[in-house]
């Protein structure tokens, strides 16, 4: 095989590697549907009245969901969904108590 054909050989290899990482990276990336839940289990039933959650990361929203209960109350875990790359997000919830009014607390999640 002469010198010419191996260094071509050399750098095909090199730029089939160097795509197939860009490829697999974007993967990793690439926004997807990922799982947000909220355990209420500490609060007795028919305490919570309504719900809303905000998602961020890096000030920007990723996702809000918004829920009024009837006269049972919360669900012992509220689950939804953000599409979002993984990695660390922001949480701000704000639980409305009927007749006491709300709290909101901020909290840091990890997306996965």
């Amino acid at each position: 095989m002469s010198e010419q054909k191996r260094l071509m050989l050399l750098r095909a290899a090199f730029f089939t590697l160097l795509a197939g990482g860009l490829l697999l990276w974007g993967e990793l990336r690439r926004p997807r549907e990922l799982p947000v839940t909220i355990d209420l289990t500490a609060m007795t039933p028919g305490e919570i009245s309504e719900i809303d959650a905000i998602v961020r990361r890096g000030g920007h929203v990723l996702g809000r969901h918004q829920a009024r209960f009837g006269g049972d109350g919360a669900p012992g875990t509220l689950k939804f969904m953000v599409r979002a790359a993984p990695g660390d997000a922001e949480m701000e919830t704000t639980l409305v108590y009927p007749g006491k009014g709300a709290r909101r607390t901020i909290e840091r999640i990890k997306l996965e």
